[in-house]
């Protein structure tokens, strides 16, 4: 049978929630290479859900896949996506705060008929604003509430010196342009970043983070108008259960991204039976 060829680079939380996924045995891939910069991670990941896998350097981690899944960190984001530009391989970026600082990367994949994939991630109705881009939006708005302690830590929370560890109200922590938060809070607002790339851009994407410590889980709430009209969604999200930082449906996310691919790619072997040579050769 033929089976999509997957490397991860990262080994944590997203890479053990894709593992389970392939583990029932319905999404026609398997991870044969896997890099995080401490291997101990990797040798983890390996030995748990006993992965037939190559731990190895990024460079070979990405030639010996089909299909590259980041689930890192931002700072890894230009490096693989460097990799998967020099091997032809296509690629789905998690930590999308990275992609918003290298969205020359994006451009250059394009022309070399890479395809970056961006998940969905922890929100709900991106669908509607891609569409409604076609007629123009004015104006998209994300609020995202979040426990305390899931925003401790954050570089801007670092920098100014805020705390929130004793708070007894919701605090709006801050407010800016998806960019701007992106580079703040690295870890928490994925979920701004792929609704920028989805819809007016990072610049023009209107951004609020509350701490509040009257909640257990994630909400993100998108307010978008435009020419099609209003649109508002409220998405409550369950943390994952190994990082509190992350929410479930973000894992999730990456798994229905990978079935995507997976499965087309097994299609168009099905159809194209020289595909698997063609790729050996990055023809």
């Amino acid at each position: 049978m033929v089976k999509y060829k997957i490397a991860i680079i990262g080994c944590g939380n997203i890479g053990a929630d894709i593992c389970i996924a392939l583990q029932k045995g319905d999404i026609p891939a398997e991870i044969v290479a896997l890099h995080d910069i401490d291997e101990s991670k990797s040798q983890l990941l390996k030995r748990t859900f006993r992965l037939d896998a190559e731990i190895c350097n990024l460079d070979s981690a990405v030639s010996l896949a089909d299909f590259v899944i980041e689930s890192a960190v931002s700072t890894v984001v230009e490096s693989v996506i460097q990799s998967c530009i020099k091997y032809r391989k296509d690629c789905l970026i998690m930590s999308l705060s990275g992609l918003l600082n290298n969205l020359n990367l994006i451009e250059e994949a394009k022309r070399n008929h890479i395809r970056i994939r961006i998940p969905s991630g922890a929100i709900c109705g991106l669908d509607g604003i891609r569409s409604a881009m076609e007629a123009g939006l004015h104006r998209v708005i994300l609020t995202t509430r979040k426990p305390p302690q899931a925003l401790t830590g954050a570089p801007y929370l670092v920098e100014k010196n805020i705390d929130i560890s004793g708070i007894n109200e919701p605090l709006t922590v801050f407010e800016g342009n998806a960019f701007e938060a992106a580079k703040s809070f690295p870890a928490n607002i994925n979920v701004a970043c792929a609704l920028s790339l989805y819809g007016v851009g990072p610049r023009d994407t209107l951004v609020r983070i509350i701490a509040d410590p009257n909640i257990k889980e994630n909400m993100h709430e998108v307010y978008a108008e435009g020419a099609f009209g209003r649109l508002q969604t409220t998405t409550v999200n369950l943390p994952s259960p190994r990082n509190i930082k992350s929410s479930y449906l973000a894992s999730l996310s990456a798994v229905a991204e990978l079935r995507v691919m997976a499965e087309d790619y097994v299609t168009y072997c099905l159809y194209c039976p020289d595909r698997k040579s063609k790729r050996k050769n990055n023809l």
